[in-house]
């Protein structure tokens, strides 16, 4: 049972749902990608591509937020749009991680449908934002930026007019391995040594054997692209290419950093591992209020003060506790509505991070996320072997009673950036196997909702872009298209969605079979008052008796609010279930229902639900 809490704050009480969105991918209409392919190849989204239609589509969705994710300016290989690249060693892909900071006061160029407007195209999409009745979340990364961070602070720090901005290490003393004054951490003595140079030299030496072959005369554009230099346009005799070609260590101009800084995983070496965060440096904190603290917080107040509503903080347990409750507080003196949001994998440090930090919501991935996968990927495998624990429905119960207060400021979801999609091969194999789930997540309790872009169209994320290839997740680090999320564009374009969502075609369209689901169920739990705040109340431990229940493959549960109770089970189990659901009588009185001829301890409610599927349905009172 979980009792409604009377000081919960206004935003938890409307239960946010919030829908997660890559520009770059979303409007990329790209069809024939090539695997590793350059900007000018694959194309990119912009955010003129996110206009009143899709917001309006989202809005309908039932959605209340919208995290525009890769919006800020990052490393990347490509020369976008007259900005200088990255150095092509610390990038990982082509289109490079969103989360490798270039400069924080600046949006990505290759965004915008005109680069010299970038921030003005930004703004934009904002007011469009808040016109559709919805909110802005972005990310704040305040833990690590690129190693490429300075060299194009310069360039385009003044992108919006922007004026009194310090880069970050610009006044640091690099002679000193730690001060409290540096923002980063250095080894004054050494030189990098990136885990990937021999990789790298060998795939840039393959290349320009491959253009040398193709046509000697010319210098491959590839070079200046990828390395930053800029070679002579005279002609040359084919002796001195290959004299050129013997000594390519000059032609690749290798990544240098003298002194090492330490990456952003805390590897506290000058010779991080392929699979450290070698593509970024530590942002030093100390424990104690600090020239550092200060810059970070004129970043939050600075998007703040462009309307942005919230802010997604990046991997939040590698930065000092003390530093987001004094920017937090400092920052909701001046903006009280906006919300910060954490990304935190350790669940003892849960209660800290929302009772005493301050953050509004948390990421409850080591909880509710890691219970139902660990569920589905049980039963879809179907190998015959004895449920284990952590494979039961039973850690439904065990992880909201864990929670207990603190579960409405939970943010709970199937599928974000960093997971692998529910459809691929590597977790729940057919969207369709979802709805179990997404009951769960989205139906048990009044904490927030987030939906990742193509979702709720089945999306597979099964595509082989190049960096991490075939892995299950939609990239990150790719110049790439999604053709789920192209057929959704066409609809949202068309108004098609609308009658999608109501009269699918069965049996001819698995996608919209999907979408038909997830909008009735994100309709529902946006419109609902029970499953907006309503109190819970957990039928399994009353029923591992019942004829048909399974402990560890059903679950099953009551909301209630006022007049209006709602009964919802999710069958895990890859068989039919027909269950004999009884409700006791303790459930009466704590929900204050009344019991009637047809509803009460001893008329047992029968249901049927498909396999890997959900029901909800209100009782009569």
């Amino acid at each position: 049972m979980q009792q409604a809490d009377g000081n919960i704050k206004g935003l938890i009480m409307n239960k946010p749902i919030i829908y997660q969105i890559l520009p770059r991918l979303w409007g990329n209409n790209t069809e024939k990608l090539q695997k590793r392919g350059s900007l000018e190849q694959n194309g990119t989204g912009k955010f003129n591509d996110i206009d009143s239609k899709t917001l309006e589509y989202i809005k309908w969705l039932g959605c209340s937020h919208v995290w525009f994710t890769g919006v800020i300016r990052h490393a990347t290989k490509s020369n976008t749009c007259g900005c200088l690249p990255s150095h092509p060693q610390i990038v990982k892909g082509e289109a490079g991680s969103p989360y490798s900071i270039e400069n924080y006061y600046d949006v990505n160029p290759y965004l915008a449908t005109e680069p010299e407007r970038r921030m003005a195209e930004f703004e934009e999409l904002i007011e469009r934002t808040h016109n559709a009745g919805l909110k802005v979340i972005i990310d704040f990364v305040p833990n690590h930026v690129s190693r490429d961070y300075g060299t194009v602070s310069a360039e385009s720090s003044n992108s919006d007019g922007m004026s009194g901005f310090t880069c970050l290490g610009a006044s640091d003393d690099s002679s000193r391995h730690w001060h409290t004054e540096n923002d980063f951490f250095y080894y004054p003595d050494e030189t990098l040594r990136l885990p990937n140079q021999d990789l790298y030299i060998s795939e840039c030496k393959s290349l320009w054997e491959r253009d040398f072959a193709r046509e000697y005369r010319v210098i491959p554009a590839w070079l200046a692209d990828k390395c930053r230099i800029f070679c002579a346009e005279a002609e040359r005799t084919e002796e001195e290419y290959r004299e050129f070609l013997s000594g390519y260590e000059s032609i690749l101009h290798l990544f240098v950093e003298k002194p090492a800084k330490a990456t952003g995983n805390n590897c506290y070496r000058p010779d991080p591992s392929l699979n450290d965060w070698y593509e970024t440096i530590k942002i030093n904190y100390t424990d104690e209020l600090c020239g550092t603290w200060e810059k970070m917080y004129r970043i939050v107040q600075y998007w703040a003060s462009k309307g942005v509503d919230g802010f997604r903080c990046d991997m939040v347990e590698l930065v000092p506790e003390s530093f987001f409750k004094w920017m937090i507080k400092r920052i909701k003196s001046e903006f009280p509505d906006v919300i910060f949001i954490a990304e935190v994998y350790k669940k003892d440090l849960y209660r800290k991070y929302i009772r005493e930090v301050g953050f509004d919501i948390l990421y409850d991935k080591s909880g509710l996320y890691d219970t139902l996968r660990a569920i589905v990927e049980k039963n879809v495998s179907n190998d015959g072997m004895p449920v284990e624990l952590w494979q039961s429905a039973t850690g439904i119960t065990r992880n909201w009673q864990f929670l207990g207060d603190l579960q409405p400021y939970m943010l709970d979801f199937l599928e974000n950036h960093d997971e692998q999609r529910f459809a691929s091969d590597f977790f729940g194999k057919d969207a369709r196997n979802s709805f179990a789930a997404l009951y769960v997540s989205l139906f048990l309790n009044r904490a927030p909702f987030m939906l990742y872009f193509g979702e709720e169209m089945g999306e597979r994320g099964m595509d082989e872009e190049g960096f991490s290839g075939k892995d299950g997740r939609t990239t990150i680090f790719d110049w790439w298209s999604i053709g789920s999320v192209r057929a959704l564009r066409k609809m949202i374009a068309d108004g098609s969605y609308k009658d999608a969502a109501v009269s699918p075609e069965p049996g001819k369209s698995a996608s919209l079979d999907v979408f038909r689901r997830y909008s009735e169920a994100l309709k529902f739990a946006a419109e609902d008052p029970a499953v907006r705040y309503g109190t819970v109340y957990d039928l399994c431990y009353c029923n591992y008796s019942s004829d048909g229940f399974d402990k560890d493959r059903h679950f099953a549960w009551l909301r209630d609010h006022e007049d209006e109770t709602l009964l919802f089970v999710s069958n895990f189990s890859n068989m039919e279930a027909n269950i004999d659901l009884m409700i006791p009588e303790h459930a009466f009185e704590w929900l204050g229902m009344e019991m009637t001829q047809d509803l009460n301890p001893q008329k047992h409610i029968k249901v049927k639900i498909p396999p890997m599927d959900g029901i909800w349905m209100k009782l009569c009172q």
